[in-house]
């Protein structure tokens, strides 16, 4: 039995290394060798490398580090593993299904599923790329670090074109590779995310300051941040759970929101958190996104709306995450007469922001 498990295990090394070192030559062997459960076993092996990849590149841009995280990043990389090889699952069943429809049987879902999977193999080596920019966390290291993990994809994705046309006629591999690509690319859009702002903190100059005058007025000096308000807003803070300052004028309020984040959110993951409380019971709901800076932070700058009790209700969001804390500046102004003032007036308060301490205290 023993040495039944290790032949197992000593082939499916070999064919896990021959998949990334020699691709060519593992696609032609995709149509005559059955594979079974190991690209399963690929696939999970895969998302734990990427998660954990890219979470040390995400801890590595704020300068915190990973130990004392184990745990969290073991539930990240468990979590990923199995939504990657669902996903391989559906995608390699869904496109089995159109070429069938279409009255095409070149390949089964065993071959499929294997082509998509056992293309996952290099991102086994993120992991140990990233562990070196964590112990080096500067900006060239941060930026090799991400460099590293696009090359790591796009090996995967030659990896995908390679197995699958080894598998069916140029014309159907090219429809069947455009097919499985943009089937994956949602599910995975959350890391593609993750990935674009360790991009923007390793080259801020990437992102475009607000443009907008600071606010001229009351200079207010709070706990981790100073703030400047127009004539007409007053102080209303109340010490809520979760408000590190609260503003109120006639025709609108702004709190900035605080809360615990974890280490390995980006700035994008807290500000769909605030504004999916802030929009609780709102419908027609609208909503757009872009990235700024505000003093030197990238920012998350959200516009949003809706109608709430029949009345329409306009918010503008920005949103930092420095480090293990998240910050929000969100102004919200109910049946506004100019809505475009409304929003101008968000953005000069939120220009007048400075941050004193990344973790707010």
């Amino acid at each position: 039995m023993e040495m039944h498990q290790s032949s197992e295990l000593a082939w499916f090394r070999t064919e896990l290394w021959r998949s990334i070192v020699r691709p060519r030559e593992f696609a032609r062997a995709l149509a005559r060798e059955h594979y079974g459960l190991a690209g399963v076993l690929v696939a999970l092996i895969a998302g734990v490398a990427l998660s954990l990849g890219i979470d040390l590149l995400v801890l590595a841009s704020k300068g915190i580090p990973a130990t004392g995280l184990v745990g969290r990043l073991l539930t990240d990389a468990t979590f990923l593993a199995v939504r990657l090889a669902v996903t391989a699952a559906v995608v390699s069943w869904l496109t089995v299904v159109a070429l069938r429809a279409s009255g095409r049987r070149w390949v089964t879902l065993d071959q499929l599923f294997t082509a998509v999977t056992f293309a996952l193999a290099p991102l086994v080596f993120a992991p140990a790329f990233e562990a070196v920019v964590t112990v080096a966390s500067t900006t060239e290291t941060l930026m090799a670090g991400a460099v590293v993990i696009l090359l790591l994809v796009a090996r995967v994705v030659v990896g995908v074109a390679l197995n699958i046309r080894a598998l069916l006629p140029p014309g159907h591999a090219a429809i069947t590779f455009v097919l499985v690509v943009a089937l994956a690319i949602p599910v995975l859009g959350d890391q593609v995310a993750r990935m674009r702002f360790v991009t923007y903190a390793a080259v801020p100059a990437l992102v475009s300051d607000l443009a907008a005058a600071p606010a001229t007025g009351e200079r207010y000096e709070m706990i981790g941040f100073d703030l400047t308000l127009p004539a007409g807003w007053r102080n209303a803070s109340t010490g809520n759970a979760g408000e590190a300052a609260r503003f109120e004028s006639s025709a609108a309020t702004v709190v900035i929101a605080r809360a615990a984040a974890s280490p390995v959110d980006t700035a994008d993951s807290y500000a769909d958190n605030i504004a999916r409380q802030q929009r609780l019971g709102v419908t027609d709901i609208w909503q757009e996104r872009s990235v700024t800076r505000i003093d030197g932070i990238v920012a998350v700058d959200d516009r949003y709306g809706g109608r709430y009790d029949g009345r329409a209700v306009l918010w503008r969001q920005f949103t930092i995450a420095p480090g293990s804390q998240g910050l929000a500046l969100v102004y919200r102004a109910v049946e506004p007469a100019d809505p475009d003032a409304a929003l101008a007036e968000a953005a000069a308060i939120a220009a007048s922001w400075r941050i004193r301490s990344a973790s707010g205290g």
